[in-house]
């Protein structure tokens, strides 16, 4: 576990009000909170990428600090690996997809989600080697490859529907468990014939193998496919410190009101998530970044939980799914906020 650092390196457990988008940050929260003593709080960070860019704007923006939360960071390889931290106590407020807490969630676990603020359907990719007889335009072309990602995360979920898209199963293909910075190594050496996870990682392989993998076209997989961004706390927060989950929910309702503003919000979150600006602004624009609770949102928790047990993947808990997912959330918060962005 690394601690957060600030800009000259040093360790902090302070989040600090920083230039412009401190101050443009400071016109969208109330004023007391500045005057109130902070209370301490700890959020373990799925991965420094930018699928968790508005968690990035709240901290470079010092939102967390603005709504009276003094916070301190740590830094996690995956969204599944923070929020078991979350769950074992680790920390108070944790960033995951929505598959690793389906997964929780299905095994008796108590995952609770505060908010969904962002979503997309083409930021994973399935990359693949351009020497292992694989046509990154034919889908079912990836039948008898040796595919890498990481299980029990939005990766293995998304490969499958990929899968599912070109008219094959996981059966079809050797699937390999790897944590997400082996993946592109593994890819780059040739030990895999590709991995699925995030373009950032696509890009990396690119690079590390000097332009021997591609992405695989992705056409029509917008209908498969849609992960969920999502801030989470457990039990324990929610019934012994109540106070800190409006603030965290304020926090991130203010990230997504700068990045609304402030269309070079990438500039902020270049260094935390070490690629360019352009790069950022290129895979950032299927993206949405809006806090919300909707029904798509519950349907797609649905959907990924009928896909575990189905596959076997997890016992099926029995009874009403519907019913144990939408027991996850806790919408208190956000619709004492903002009422209009919960409709489930």
């Amino acid at each position: 576990m690394t601690a957060h650092k600030d800009d000259k390196g040093r360790h902090t457990r302070r989040t600090v009000l920083k230039g412009i988008g401190g101050a443009a940050l400071a016109q969208c929260l109330p004023l007391p909170a500045f005057g109130a003593e902070a209370i301490k709080a700890t959020f373990a960070y799925g991965s420094i990428g930018y699928i968790w860019s508005v968690v990035h704007i709240a901290q470079k923006t010092a939102a967390w600090k603005a709504a009276g939360l003094d916070l301190e960071t740590i830094d996690f390889p995956s969204g599944r690996a923070a929020m078991q931290a979350l769950l074992a106590g680790s920390a108070d407020f944790a960033t995951a997809t929505d598959t690793p807490v389906v997964f929780a969630a299905l095994r008796g676990l108590k995952p609770v989600v505060l908010a969904s603020y962002s979503r997309y359907s083409l930021d994973m990719k399935v990359t693949v080697r351009k020497d292992r007889d694989i046509d990154p335009a034919t889908p079912a072309s990836l039948k008898g490859k040796r595919i890498g990602t990481l299980l029990g995360t939005s990766g293995q979920y998304m490969l499958d529907k990929y899968l599912e898209m070109a008219g094959l199963k996981m059966a079809d293909i050797e699937v390999i468990n790897m944590k997400p910075a082996d993946l592109v190594t593994a890819a780059a050496t040739g030990e895999l014939d590709g991995f699925a996870w995030t373009s950032r990682a696509a890009r990396l392989a690119a690079k590390q193998s000097n332009g021997k993998t591609t992405t695989m076209n992705q056409d029509g997989f917008e209908k498969y496919f849609q992960s969920h961004q999502l801030l989470l706390t457990n039990e324990t927060v929610v019934k012994e410190r109540p106070e800190v989950l409006k603030p965290a929910v304020q926090a991130i309702l203010a990230a997504e009101d700068y990045m609304s503003k402030n269309a070079n919000w990438p500039e902020q979150v270049t260094e935390r998530t070490k690629t360019p600006v352009e790069e950022i602004n290129k895979s950032v624009s299927a993206y949405e970044f809006q806090v919300r609770f909707d029904q798509r949102f519950l349907d797609d928790l649905v959907a990924e939980a009928e896909w575990a047990i189905n596959n076997k993947l997890v016992p099926s808990p029995g009874g009403d799914l519907k019913a144990l997912l939408r027991g996850v959330v806790h919408d208190g918060p956000l619709k004492a906020l903002r009422p209009d962005r919960v409709t489930i």
